[in-house]
């Protein structure tokens, strides 16, 4: 599964090795709408296998917190 809007990212890894690029790579896509809101970035994790990156008001500017919810 891959889902990306303005504010957010989905995708889902088939190897942990893939998981840094992946993430990495959400990160820079979201950068620019991040700054621009200032806005924080939220990683979640839905699953062993899918996470989310997305933009949040309740996460400070300039920071990114990381959250399970499976």
């Amino acid at each position: 599964m891959n889902y990306s809007s303005d504010n957010s990212i989905t995708f889902t890894i088939q190897r942990r090795a893939e998981l840094e690029h992946r993430l990495d790579t959400a990160v820079g896509k979201l950068l620019k709408n991040a700054k621009l809101r200032k806005q924080g970035m939220l990683v979640t994790r839905s699953s062993p296998e899918t996470f989310t990156v997305s933009l949040s008001e309740k996460v400070p500017y300039g920071t990114t917190m990381e959250k399970m919810s499976w």
